[in-house]
């Protein structure tokens, strides 16, 4: 019981720090979105501030630890005035209503919630890429207040795990502080609240209906929801990568420079948890420039506005890999040394992108993985073609994120020859399907039949 109250007063917590950056950049959401967003935005605020103690060499204490958590939620409200009007605002406009159609999909999906999230907590971390790096050194900071610790100083030649972000070993210190022994349950705060809002950006332009079952059937994924309760980066970097994707596309169409910037800082967010996101960040510059130049907002304006998009992802890299691992890390990582030297030769994106289409994709191996949901999508996006021959510029947008990452991985992998295909770039698909499932929800015949259900549930 003592473990519920602790997990809902970080989670309160977690929802008092996200509510204040999204206060400061003057976020409007519907309440269910907003409340979702403020403690995914929490998490990562828990993310970053033991890794700020520890790049100021102050003891990672339990006292310092959560000190620092509470100094930041201070400093992130301190425009309280009209955070303050903005909770009421929040509490006048909350409204549970669950309509008699949705129970299905409510207690089916809270049932895997709650088998994933039991699971998480019940568990001990199990992935070789955890216990020889974040959980490792997230148990020894623990007990030598610091994550640069006797891991480091044994024989480390047979792992890079060590050298990733320090995103999971931060968590993990809270949460073992917390009194979670294995502490990977911030895990589960994450994947509830990302349904949530999941589920509510569907039904911005679908019905429930359809909502509640494209979230099923993302949820029915074999391989990500594997990751919902075994703790890797990938599934959280799926969760910011979409989220920064889905807000500058907000901008797209209102124009406001705060929902940019908005955008920018949470792929920082999904940068700072996998550092090759950069990469892909960097692949959305085009539908950015695209935009302003079909907008007549001229190209300077659109190189602008991609420099408040990428910029925030850059400063994460520098300061979680170039600064921290070349710095402050005893052991040396020949971060260069992982770059293709004979960059001439392209013959390993085409292979890398045929084998993730024979291998990862198209294969029965692929449907152990991914299931059928890749297939569902290429079905409604044949469909609308086929019908309607003319896709909308929202539904154009979200594939040009879904070619992001179906180009991105095969580009990174020529690039970064050690991101191999069973582990890195089989995990790092995960992050395709969020893209695939807002496309869906744009997808004008479901659109239509939306429309068409509405119109009758009024009758």
């Amino acid at each position: 019981m003592s473990g519920i109250v602790i997990i809902l007063l970080l989670t309160i917590i977690q929802f008092i720090a996200g509510f204040g950056i999204i206060n400061l950049f003057n976020i409007q959401l519907k309440p269910g979105m907003l409340i979702s967003l403020a403690i995914l935005l929490g998490v990562a605020v828990f993310s970053i501030m033991p890794f700020i103690l520890q790049l100021a060499y102050i003891p990672l204490t339990s006292t310092n630890v959560f000190i620092s958590i509470l100094a930041a939620c201070v400093l992130l409200n301190l425009k309280f005035k009209s955070g303050i009007a903005r909770l009421k605002e929040l509490r006048a406009n909350l409204h549970i209503r669950i309509r008699l159609y949705e129970i299905p999909f409510v207690i089916m999906i809270a049932f895997i919630v709650f088998v994933s999230a039991w699971r998480c907590f019940y568990f001990p971390p199990t992935p070789r890429d955890l216990t020889s790096g974040a959980e490792v050194i997230a148990e020894y900071a623990i007990r030598e207040k610091t994550m640069i610790n006797s891991v480091f100083s044994v024989n480390l030649e047979s792992t890079n795990n060590i050298f990733k972000p320090p995103y999971i070993t931060c968590l993990q210190i809270i949460y073992k502080y917390a009194g979670f022994e294995f502490g990977q349950v911030w895990l589960s705060t994450i994947v509830a609240c990302f349904l949530i809002f999941l589920y509510q950006a569907l039904t911005l332009s679908i019905h429930r209906i359809f909502a509640g079952l494209l979230v099923l059937f993302f949820m029915a994924i074999p391989e990500m929801f594997a990751y919902t309760f075994m703790v890797l980066f990938d599934y959280s970097n799926a969760v910011f990568f979409f989220l920064g994707v889905w807000f500058l596309y907000q901008f797209f169409q209102n124009q406001q420079r705060n929902y940019l910037a908005f955008a920018g800082l949470i792929m920082a967010i999904a940068t700072y948890i996998r550092s090759e996101t950069l990469i892909l960040a960097c692949l959305m510059v085009p539908a950015i420039v695209w935009h302003h130049w079909k907008n007549k907002t001229g190209i300077v304006k659109g190189l602008i506005s991609s420099a408040f998009f990428v910029g925030p992802s850059l400063f994460a890299y520098i300061i979680s890999i170039t600064i921290y691992i070349n710095r402050y890390l005893p052991a040396k990582y020949n971060i260069e040394g992982l770059v293709n030297k004979n960059l001439g030769d392209l013959s390993p994106f085409f292979t890398r992108f045929s084998d993730i289409n024979n291998k990862l994709i198209f294969s029965d191996l692929g449907v152990g993985y991914y299931g059928y949901f890749i297939y569902f999508f290429i079905l409604l996006l044949l469909l609308e073609v086929l019908i309607k021959r003319k896709l909308s510029s929202t539904t154009r947008n979200w594939l040009y994120a879904v070619l992001v990452i179906y180009i991105g991985f095969p580009l990174m992998s020529y690039l970064l020859p050690l991101l191999d295909l069973n582990n890195s770039t089989k995990r790092g698909l995960f992050k395709i399907f969020p893209l695939m499932l807002l496309y869906m929800a744009n997808n004008s015949l479901l659109v239509s039949w939306s429309q068409r259900i509405t119109k009758w549930e009024s009758k």
